[in-house]
């Protein structure tokens, strides 16, 4: 079973992805836990059932929709050079079925973000994960599994 975690700064837009999950059809639970640098309150979603991969592409488009898009115009201190943050991250599906947030400098994701888009950065990711779990070896040239773009 597939357990998803969507993670919000801001409850509003956690209990309007709540809203979203639930007009899917979908079984979710809000957890509500305090910050580790002290600050606001984070809202995770979690699924609690398993998602199609329908469902899955919709959850994934929404959120990145809603955290990249509106979470960012919420945070304190946003200047005109854009959202600052002291932490964000992008979820990868593992092998096993289960999601990971790798977490990145907000600096760094802004810098990644200025020449990819979200869907190819976690194309990225997915791929440093697949090769991890799936050690290959030789040369790279050589490999008939690369990815094509």
């Amino acid at each position: 079973m597939e357990h998803a975690q969507f993670t919000f700064f801001s409850e509003s837009l956690a209990q309007r992805y709540l809203q979203f999950c639930n007009e899917l059809g979908l079984v979710v639970q809000l957890e509500i836990e305090d910050s580790p640098a002290g600050g606001d309150a984070i809202f995770n979603i979690n699924l609690q059932e398993e998602a199609t991969d329908a469902q899955l592409e919709q959850l994934e488009a929404q959120y990145d929709e809603m955290f990249f898009g509106e979470q960012a115009a919420e945070i304190d201190g946003n200047d005109p050079a854009g959202a600052l943050a002291d932490a964000c991250g992008v979820q990868v599906k593992l092998q096993s079925g289960q999601y990971t947030t790798v977490a990145i400098h907000p600096e760094i994701m802004n810098k990644i973000l200025s020449v990819l888009s979200i869907d190819e950065l976690q194309q990225f990711l997915a791929q440093v994960a697949e090769d991890i779990e799936n050690p290959k070896f030789g040369p790279i040239c050589s490999r008939p599994d690369l990815p094509t773009i």
